[in-house]
């Protein structure tokens, strides 16, 4: 074999590699929607969103949007918790302060954390200054689980 032709070949494989991480991204998709905290709340909250996550390894890129809230954002969290259930806050997502804006982070996964969110156990919640336990959530799920339906 020339030199020319194992660089070639060396080439082709380290492309082959770097390519083939690429195909290990996953996407991930939540639809945001009024979920109330209490019977109280039922008439007081608002809004929709939706929000995508990339997932490269245990790297998650997180980005989405909310709009029509009936106050403004105070805070917005990734919860564990598989659907219908509340759980915990594991991490803190940036978002605009105000009735619609954007959700953002990019957040490192544990183990842990990524095997629940490829069970479906982990949602987004945004918390309004009126409602202060939560306006919308919604659970993510792998976005090929939307284009099914």
């Amino acid at each position: 074999m020339k030199l020319g032709q194992a660089f070639t070949l060396t080439f082709c494989f380290l492309s082959l590699g770097l390519s083939s991480s690429g195909l290990a991204q996953e996407v991930f998709r939540a639809r945001l929607s009024p979920m109330p905290t209490t019977p109280q709340t039922v008439s007081e909250i608002l809004g929709e969103g939706e929000v995508f996550l990339t997932l490269n390894d245990h790297q998650l890129e997180i980005d989405g949007h909310f709009e029509g809230m009936s106050s403004s954002a105070k805070s917005a969290h990734l919860h564990a918790g598989p659907p219908a259930q509340p759980g915990p806050v594991v991490h803190v997502l940036e978002i605009d302060p105000s009735t619609g804006g954007r959700i953002r982070a990019i957040l490192e996964l544990t183990d842990k954390q990524l095997l629940a969110l490829r069970n479906n156990a982990l949602y987004i919640q945004v918390h309004s200054e009126r409602n202060v336990d939560g306006e919308l959530r919604g659970w993510i799920f792998l976005k090929s689980h939307f284009e099914r339906s």
